[in-house]
């Protein structure tokens, strides 16, 4: 069991000082994406700036395991072009 901090940047940078106990760094994988879900479910405008979600996975050695990121593209559709 180990300690995971999930450090969120969505043009704005939040330190996550709790963390959560999870077994490994799978559960902590899932659970990174679960609350990434999360985040976008309560505010889904939050990836429409450039700067998307990140989401950094800190263990309690400081190590970072891995990072969730989701960017939103916005395709660039001219109907003039498809004629």
């Amino acid at each position: 069991m180990g300690r995971y901090f999930f450090h969120t940047t969505d043009g704005t940078a939040e330190r996550d000082e709790m963390g959560f106990d999870l077994p490994d760094d799978d559960a902590a994988r899932r659970e990174a994406v679960r609350f990434g879900g999360g985040l976008l479910s309560d505010d889904p405008d939050m990836i429409r700036n450039d700067k998307g979600l990140r989401i950094d996975v800190i263990d309690e050695a400081g190590r970072l395991c891995f990072a969730v990121i989701v960017l939103a593209v916005e395709a660039n559709r001219n109907e003039s072009a498809r004629a």
